[in-house]
């Protein structure tokens, strides 16, 4: 109240020198003074918070005999004798995994930058093992093995000795061009690592030496980047059909060539299009693999867009590479490629297949002449 007092002080000092209002302000300075009046314990706007502490449990009212009334009853009760919580602190839960949508898959390729890894939606402790019966199942001996680490170390293969084996069969394309399998040894280092919310990331390593030459150290990245994708896209595809079927072994199973179900058509709009009769995931795994074969560096990937970016340049230069000296003379020069410019290699899920387009945006279809040369490098390399 003393801020108040302040204020009838400060009132007074304003007009006390007016001859009109200096009358009134003796007389609100008298009637105010203290403010209890208005305040306080006994004051007109007392403080009503504390009334529950003394208030009377007043009888029920009775209605006399004779009169006829609905039962009566308290509007609102006040329950009985709670008791104190256990003191205990309360345990925050884990939280749940992150489910699996429809169209979605459990074991998928990513990448981020140049690194590239496949993910898993389940453990490192359960993701170890199917990584040994994939080796074991394409009859790749492990040279060494941690499971405490979660790595294995291949042993060193000869492509050209062993070119029965159904797994170097799908790795030999990615070598490259100009490069000898011949007289080359490789060894692939893979390594399951955990993730986030209880899955693990699988990764690999690729290195190569001279038939019969002395061991060398693990570089830090793959020597050749195109066996690294290529070994994590056949990886990817194995655990996404085990995970499917549920099949002991799939590396003996006989597959169809893939180049029997791949047909090159056009759409609605005029644009060459490449339909792969099977689904989503076998589908972006194949591309994937007919990219690296073809010697085609991938960019940078979305999956859950299902697009590949490809360097247009390098686009350019592989299509000169192929043809000859009198084709490049005849043949009209495709539009001129920006610097840095990439090319979008989509995969549409339509029915029972997949449409796999080339485009220059989301919005913007790419030359048709670029785009069908390259939907015909990738279906030439998706054995």
């Amino acid at each position: 109240m003393v801020c108040f007092d302040r204020l009838v002080i400060m009132f007074i000092k304003e007009y006390a020198m007016k001859p009109v209002l200096g009358a009134l302000s003796l007389v609100i300075a008298g009637s105010l003074t203290g403010c209890g009046y208005l305040m306080g314990d006994d004051g007109f706007f007392r403080d009503r918070g504390s009334d529950y502490q003394v208030a009377r449990v007043e009888p029920r009212m009775s209605v006399p005999e004779g009169l006829d009334s609905k039962p009566i009853g308290d509007m609102l009760p006040v329950p009985g004798t709670i008791a104190d919580g256990s003191g205990e602190k309360f345990v925050v839960p884990r939280p749940e995994p992150i489910p699996i949508t429809v169209g979605s898959s459990y074991y998928s390729l990513q990448q981020d930058g140049g690194r590239i890894w496949l993910q898993s939606q389940d453990s490192q402790a359960d993701t170890w093992p199917l990584v040994r019966q994939f080796l074991s199942d394409y009859r790749v001996g492990p040279a060494a093995a941690n499971a405490e680490l979660g790595e294995a170390e291949t042993e060193w293969l000869d492509f050209a000795s062993r070119a029965d084996n159904s797994l170097v069969r799908r790795l030999v394309p990615a070598v490259g061009e100009g490069r000898r399998t011949r007289g080359r040894d490789h060894r692939f280092l893979i390594r399951v690592e955990p993730g986030q919310s209880g899955t693990s990331e699988v990764h690999a390593v690729h290195m190569t030496r001279s038939s019969g030459g002395e061991y060398s150290e693990w570089p830090q990245r793959s020597e050749n980047p195109n066996l690294e994708r290529t070994l994590l896209a056949e990886l990817e595809s194995y655990l996404n059909q085990l995970q499917e079927t549920g099949a002991t072994s799939l590396a003996e199973q006989d597959r169809e060539p893939v180049s029997f179900q791949a047909s090159l058509s056009q759409d609605g709009a005029g644009n060459p299009v490449l339909n792969l009769q099977t689904d989503f995931n076998r589908g972006w795994s194949l591309v994937g693999s007919a990219l690296a074969r073809a010697d085609l560096p991938v960019a940078d990937i979305n999956r859950s867009a299902g697009v590949y970016y490809i360097d247009a340049d390098a686009v350019a230069r592989a299509e000169q590479a192929e043809r000859g000296f009198f084709s490049r003379m005849l043949r009209r020069s495709p539009r001129p490629q920006a610097d840095g410019e990439r090319l979008q290699v989509r995969l549409t899920q339509t029915g029972q297949q997949v449409a796999v387009s080339v485009d220059r945006s989301i919005d913007s279809a790419a030359d048709p002449d670029q785009a069908r040369e390259l939907l015909t490098r990738i279906r030439d390399n998706l054995n």
